[in-house]
């Protein structure tokens, strides 16, 4: 019995021996040998490696480039193409601790080549879109875009996608190759200037005169609308049209801030309707005139 424990003892050591060296010296697979050790020592690695690196990215864009000349938009790209050359870099060296052979990356550029072929090719195209965005720059966070029946707050360009906010507070990602090749609509990306247009209509028989001096006091004494700057005009009244129930106006004003456009257009609305209670001035609802023509008995 004292020899047969033993020799189970023995066998078990044995068992521990070979696992202990194919964990810590490896076992072979065809020409590579895998090492269970150095595979975790190169995730821990890339672990926390990751985590420095992405500190270093905080650091870079809420600190350290604060103090340059830098534009904000400039700042973030630089702080997202350091954190694209960290990640690219520590992962070659996690590789290395793992064990990978570095000079067979050529060989895994070969494979991703042949991926690339065979269905890879929008991937690839929103990566090369993400760098464009980043030096580019025709898009930065906080920018208010309108790309086809989508538009929002830029919140976030990743490598891949571009976040956007929506009004309604959903986040809505869009292929960064999208943003490239489809028609975008930045209201924000040289200055907050924007102009709002108000249409209205009178009806016919109003003074037209009284009706321009109204609106035009309406948008001059809006303290967002920009009077007197040297690169937009100041608040216009155009007499568009004589309309079927209406003479049509419209109110044309730039403020200071687009991203204000609904609350200002709403504030001059309600002074319009206000003003034209006051100065008796009818804003008509659509009219039509039937006429019935009775046809004479025959019988």
């Amino acid at each position: 019995m004292a020899e047969q424990t033993l020799s189970w003892l023995e066998t078990m050591l044995n068992f521990l021996v070979i696992i202990k060296d194919g964990i810590m010296d490896g076992f072979s697979v065809g020409n590579m040998t895998i090492s269970l050790w150095n595979i975790f020592l190169g995730l821990f690695f890339f672990y926390v490696a990751f985590k420095i690196g992405r500190w270093i990215r905080n650091r870079l864009e809420q600190k350290w480039l604060l103090k340059s000349n830098l534009s904000k938009g400039a700042r973030e790209a630089a702080a997202s193409l350091t954190w694209y050359a960290l990640i690219a870099f520590i992962s070659i060296i996690a590789l290395a601790i793992a064990g990978f052979n570095i000079s067979n990356l050529a060989l895994v550029a070969g494979a991703l080549s042949v991926g690339i072929g065979f269905g890879l090719q929008n991937v690839v195209n929103n990566f090369i879109s993400g760098l464009i965005l980043l030096f580019e720059r025709p898009i930065k966070r906080g920018d208010w875009i309108i790309v086809g029946n989508t538009q929002g707050f830029v919140k976030e360009i990743n490598i891949r996608s571009t976040r956007i906010q929506t009004f309604d507070f959903a986040d809505v990602l869009i292929p960064n190759s999208e943003l490239l090749t489809n028609q975008l609509t930045n209201w924000t990306l040289s200055n907050a200037l924007g102009r709002v247009r108000i249409p209205i209509g009178v009806a016919y028989g109003s003074d037209t005169d009284k009706v321009k001096t109204i609106l035009l006091n309406i948008a001059e004494q809006h303290p967002e609308v920009v009077k007197e700057h040297a690169e937009v005009p100041n608040p216009q009244v155009h007499f568009l049209k004589f309309a079927d129930s209406s003479l049509e106006f419209e109110l044309r004003c730039f403020i200071s801030d687009i991203l204000n456009i609904m609350r200002i257009t709403s504030e001059i609305n309600f002074a319009i309707d206000k003003q034209f209670k006051e100065a008796d001035i009818r804003i008509p609802f659509p009219q039509r005139d039937l006429h019935i023509i009775s046809q004479p008995n025959k019988d």
